[in-house]
């Protein structure tokens, strides 16, 4: 072999070998995904912001008596938990960029499980200690009022003051997050002492209690804010840091590796264009040797090529008028069948659309209560954590929410509300499939090779026509396992249209339709039979004439059959039509598998269309 027959060989290896370096620069170049960073990013800041919350929420159950939060801190932790797994698994997943950030990654998920441990333990341990404190802050009241009923008449108006001012110690000492007035405790007790001293026994052994009854309450306290001290030592937050600034030095390197390879795709691509631009100098040398034999022929074709670009010219003219007479004919029909169609799809439409707009506004009223209820359970829960609110006002606001919860049987509105949800969703879903119908029934550009079930089109029609059915007509299908048609699927549904609207016409009060489909080696066979008042043999032969009409005048164009002949011969298929005054009428349709093949083979007779015009 010659190096000029190689050079093809050479020149394709070439080729390909300069896109796969190009194709593997391009690659290189898009390494950093910015969404995927800026996703990694927010999942690190999400984690900080709920270890933040959590903190918050274990601090709230672990030192205040007057909140309970726990459900937010077991929220708190779930949420923590959701955005831990995301930094681990997933497509945003820090887990194996590198050997650094899988080290920082693992210390921060040790922390941040023992922080979980801790939290655990805290709030099983805080139930027993936090009942315990409530239990003393009660009794401190109580201890207090009997020290001062055992004192004298004459050291009565000091202790009453001694033992106000105690009660305020000790409930500041138990509600505030971080107690600091122990001294100012101790030193009421000490003044109470002194008013107590000489005194009686049973004096002696009240101040006993109620000394006892305060160092209770200081001594629950101070666990309770030893142990949120130990869980808030945990370093999360410095360990979040190290991971943030390790995958933030990983993504500098790939971005400095992206640029470079950035550089190079650059320089390979000028080098690229170089060669074409060559390349181009030397095809256009060889297209002007070419130009110049080209307009030798050219010259000795003028005169023939004229005489054929005119009369072709001509032929095409003729053929895209005749295209647009008959387009324009076949959606004219189909307008006109809409047309006649409108109320009742709008009727079919407007029956679920009710029942929908009148289960929203059932949803909107009973939202209303709901809000109600929110209302008054936040109005009662702000007056709870509220150091100004008075106990009268916690429970009149707790009587109020009880009383609204009481009024309205959440379980059963919210199933309800369900109930009525799920009825709107199913009318808008018949909506939903009506207008499908009428979408795939109207469109016009869709290719003639499409693959379509005939079945399908048949069920979208009884859709689109169903007004006309319902309360007065039975429709009897018969559907065989039917291989899918290379056709024009809008067409064949006006096909289908067409025939059952004229079929449910023909009937003038009640009857049936029929509709039977099957497959044979060749193709499809469709027939569709009505009880109608039939036709005469003069009528029959007539059916398939453009405007040609047994209705009255502005009830028929006289083109619905005409265009269903048409497109029934332009798909390569048949249309056969019995009929009988006064038995009905039945058309049968054969269409091909694929539209290059003509003729098919005669169907079967379907059992029960048979028996069905029999009876007829």
């Amino acid at each position: 072999m010659t190096w000029r027959k190689m050079l093809p060989l050479f020149a394709a290896v070439l080729a390909v070998a300069a896109i796969g370096v190009l194709a593997f620069l391009v690659r290189k170049t898009q390494t950093v995904d910015n969404a995927l960073h800026l996703e990694r990013l927010k999942n690190i800041r999400t984690v900080d912001a709920l270890d933040v919350g959590l903190n918050r929420a274990v601090t709230q159950v672990g030192v205040s008596t007057m909140v309970n939060v726990a459900d937010k801190r077991a929220v708190t932790t779930a949420q923590l938990g959701n955005a831990l797994d995301a930094l681990e698994n997933g497509p945003a997943a820090l887990r194996g960029l590198s050997p650094e950030i899988d080290t920082a990654l693992d210390r921060f998920l040790d922390t941040i499980e023992s922080k979980f441990e801790l939290a655990f333990d805290f709030e099983a341990r805080n139930i027993l200690v936090n009942q315990r404190l409530i239990a003393g802050l009660d009794a401190v009241p109580v201890a207090a009022d009997e020290l001062v009923a055992r004192l004298g008449a004459d050291k009565a108006e000091p202790a009453r003051a001694l033992a106000t001012q105690l009660k305020t110690e000790v409930t500041t000492y138990g509600v505030v997050q971080t107690p600091v007035n122990e001294d100012n405790i101790r030193a009421l007790l000490e003044q109470f002492e002194a008013l107590a001293a000489g005194g009686p026994e049973a004096t002696q052994e009240a101040l006993h209690r109620l000394r006892a009854r305060v160092n209770d309450v200081i001594a629950d306290k101070n666990e309770l804010v030893r142990r949120i001290s130990d869980f808030l030592a945990r370093p999360t937050a410095e360990h979040l840091e190290e991971l943030e600034k390790a995958y933030m030095g990983w993504h500098g390197q790939q971005v400095a590796i992206a640029n470079e390879y950035r550089l190079l795709l650059a320089a390979y691509a000028a080098v690229l264009l170089l060669v074409l631009a060559w390349l181009g100098i030397r095809l256009r040398r060889s297209y002007r040797l070419l130009d110049r034999a080209n307009a030798e022929l050219a010259r000795a074709n003028e005169h023939l090529e004229e005489q054929v670009q005119a009369r072709t010219r001509d032929l095409s003219e003729t053929l895209k008028r005749l295209q647009e007479s008959q387009a324009q004919l076949i959606q004219s029909e189909k307008m006109a069948s809409l047309g006649q169609m409108v109320a009742g799809v709008a009727h079919e439409i407007n029956t679920p659309l009710g029942y929908a707009r009148s289960n929203a506004e059932i949803v909107r009223n009973a939202l209303a209560e709901i809000r109600g209820l929110v209302a008054a359970q936040t109005r009662a829960l702000q007056l709870m954590t509220s150091e100004n609110a008075s106990d009268e006002e916690v429970a009149q606001a707790l009587t109020a929410a009880h009383g609204i919860a009481e009024s309205i049987d959440a379980e059963q509105l919210t199933t309800e509300l369900d109930t009525l949800l799920a009825d709107a969703d199913h009318g808008l879903q018949q909506i939903a499939e009506l207008v499908a119908s009428l979408k795939d029934f109207s469109r016009v550009d869709r290719s003639r090779t499409d693959l379509f079930n005939v079945n399908d089109g048949i069920e979208s029609a009884l859709k689109i026509c169903h007004n006309q059915l319902k309360h007065r007509i039975e429709v009897i299908k018969a559907y065989g396992q039917l291989p899918p048609i290379e056709c024009s699927p809008s067409q064949l549904n006006q096909v289908f249209l067409n025939l059952i609207t004229n079929a449910a016409q023909a009937i003038a009060d009640t009857g049936r339709i029929y509709i039977h489909t099957a497959a044979d080696a060749e193709g499809v066979t469709i027939r569709i039979l009505d009880t109608g008042c039939g036709m005469t043999e003069e009528v029959r032969a007539r059916i398939f004439e453009p405007f040609f009409t047994t209705k009255p005048v502005g009830k028929g164009t006289g083109l619905g059959l005409s265009i269903v002949y048409r497109i029934v011969e332009d798909h390569g298929g048949r249309i056969e039509v019995r009929s009988a005054p006064g038995k009905g009428s039945e058309f049968k349709i054969r269409l091909p598998l694929r539209q290059n093949r003509a003729g098919t083979a005669a169907a079967a007779s379907g059992p029960a269309v048979d028996a069905a015009l029999a009876a007829a």
